[in-house]
Protein backbone atom coordinates (compact mmCIF):
# COMPACT_ATOMS: atom_id res chain seq x y z
CA UNK A 1 0.00 0.00 0.00
CA UNK A 2 1.40 3.41 -0.37
CA UNK A 3 2.21 5.79 2.10
CA UNK A 4 -0.66 7.78 2.19
CA UNK A 5 -3.20 5.50 3.06
CA UNK A 6 -1.22 4.28 6.03
CA UNK A 7 -0.74 7.48 6.54
CA UNK A 8 -4.74 8.57 6.53
CA UNK A 9 -5.06 5.29 9.09
CA UNK A 10 -2.42 6.48 11.36
CA UNK A 11 -4.30 9.97 11.16
CA UNK A 12 -7.53 8.60 11.48
CA UNK A 13 -6.70 6.97 14.94
CA UNK A 14 -4.95 10.55 15.91
CA UNK A 15 -8.59 12.61 15.52
CA UNK A 16 -10.44 9.89 17.07
CA UNK A 17 -8.04 10.12 20.35
CA UNK A 18 -8.76 14.04 20.18
CA UNK A 19 -10.63 16.12 21.86
CA UNK A 20 -12.97 17.74 18.99
CA UNK A 21 -16.97 17.33 19.46
CA UNK A 22 -17.05 15.81 15.63
CA UNK A 23 -13.95 13.41 16.17
CA UNK A 24 -15.86 10.45 15.07
CA UNK A 25 -17.52 11.14 12.11
CA UNK A 26 -13.67 13.14 10.92
CA UNK A 27 -11.54 10.07 11.77
CA UNK A 28 -14.60 7.68 9.75
CA UNK A 29 -13.58 10.47 6.40
CA UNK A 30 -10.35 10.01 7.17
CA UNK A 31 -10.76 6.01 7.26
CA UNK A 32 -12.73 6.16 4.12
CA UNK A 33 -9.71 8.00 2.36
CA UNK A 34 -7.68 5.55 3.55
CA UNK A 35 -9.62 3.01 2.27
CA UNK A 36 -10.29 4.33 -1.07
CA UNK A 37 -6.59 4.96 -1.82
CA UNK A 38 -6.21 0.83 -0.36
CA UNK A 39 -8.51 0.13 -3.05
CA UNK A 40 -6.70 1.62 -6.19
CA UNK A 41 -3.55 0.11 -4.73
CA UNK A 42 -4.91 -2.75 -4.54
CA UNK A 43 -6.50 -3.04 -8.24
CA UNK A 44 -3.01 -1.45 -9.23
CA UNK A 45 -1.26 -4.66 -7.83
CA UNK A 46 -3.09 -6.48 -10.61
CA UNK A 47 -2.70 -4.28 -13.13
CA UNK A 48 -5.97 -2.53 -13.18
CA UNK A 49 -6.28 0.81 -13.21
CA UNK A 50 -10.01 2.16 -12.14
CA UNK A 51 -9.25 5.27 -13.65
CA UNK A 52 -11.75 8.03 -13.05
CA UNK A 53 -14.41 5.58 -12.00
CA UNK A 54 -16.21 6.06 -8.83
CA UNK A 55 -16.14 3.61 -6.09
CA UNK A 56 -18.99 1.32 -6.97
CA UNK A 57 -17.65 0.50 -10.02
CA UNK A 58 -14.15 0.50 -8.01
CA UNK A 59 -15.43 -1.76 -6.38
CA UNK A 60 -16.75 -4.32 -8.59
CA UNK A 61 -13.72 -4.34 -10.56
CA UNK A 62 -12.17 -5.92 -7.21
CA UNK A 63 -14.27 -8.13 -6.71
CA UNK A 64 -13.50 -9.15 -10.05
CA UNK A 65 -9.81 -9.23 -9.57
CA UNK A 66 -10.25 -10.89 -6.32
CA UNK A 67 -12.74 -13.38 -6.90
CA UNK A 68 -12.29 -16.49 -4.73
CA UNK A 69 -11.03 -14.71 -1.58
CA UNK A 70 -12.60 -12.00 1.67
CA UNK A 71 -10.93 -9.19 0.19
CA UNK A 72 -14.24 -7.55 -2.12
CA UNK A 73 -16.57 -8.46 1.20
CA UNK A 74 -14.18 -7.28 3.92
CA UNK A 75 -13.94 -3.63 1.97
CA UNK A 76 -17.36 -3.86 0.86
CA UNK A 77 -18.23 -3.67 4.55
CA UNK A 78 -16.18 -1.32 5.61
CA UNK A 79 -16.56 1.37 2.66
CA UNK A 80 -20.40 0.95 3.33
CA UNK A 81 -20.63 1.41 6.96
CA UNK A 82 -17.59 4.35 6.98
CA UNK A 83 -19.81 5.85 3.77
CA UNK A 84 -22.81 5.90 6.43
CA UNK A 85 -20.78 7.00 9.14
CA UNK A 86 -19.24 10.46 7.43
CA UNK A 87 -23.14 11.32 6.31
CA UNK A 88 -25.10 13.32 9.11
CA UNK A 89 -28.59 12.29 8.70
CA UNK A 90 -31.15 14.21 11.14
CA UNK A 91 -32.86 10.99 12.02
CA UNK A 92 -29.38 9.03 12.84
CA UNK A 93 -27.03 9.36 15.31
CA UNK A 94 -23.34 9.63 14.92
CA UNK A 95 -21.12 7.08 15.07
CA UNK A 96 -20.03 6.09 18.22
CA UNK A 97 -16.42 5.47 19.19
CA UNK A 98 -16.19 1.45 19.53
CA UNK A 99 -17.89 1.93 16.15
CA UNK A 100 -15.28 4.00 14.57
CA UNK A 101 -12.09 1.93 16.26
CA UNK A 102 -13.88 -0.75 15.01
CA UNK A 103 -14.06 0.55 11.50
CA UNK A 104 -10.20 2.22 11.72
CA UNK A 105 -8.93 -1.21 12.93
CA UNK A 106 -10.98 -2.82 10.34
CA UNK A 107 -8.92 -1.02 6.86
CA UNK A 108 -5.50 -0.89 9.13
CA UNK A 109 -6.29 -4.74 9.04
CA UNK A 110 -7.09 -4.55 5.07
CA UNK A 111 -3.75 -2.46 4.59
CA UNK A 112 -1.74 -4.46 6.89
CA UNK A 113 -2.22 -7.75 5.35
CA UNK A 114 -1.95 -6.21 2.02
CA UNK A 115 1.47 -4.83 2.92
CA UNK A 116 2.69 -7.94 3.93
CA UNK A 117 1.52 -10.14 0.94
CA UNK A 118 3.80 -8.00 -1.14
CA UNK A 119 6.84 -8.33 1.19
Amino acid sequence: MTATAQDLVGRARATLSSSHTDRNRMACWLARTALEAAVDDLLAARDLDAGRANMRSRLTCLQAAYEGTDVPARVEYAWSRLSEACHQHAYKLSPTFAETAHLIATVDAMIGAHVDQRK
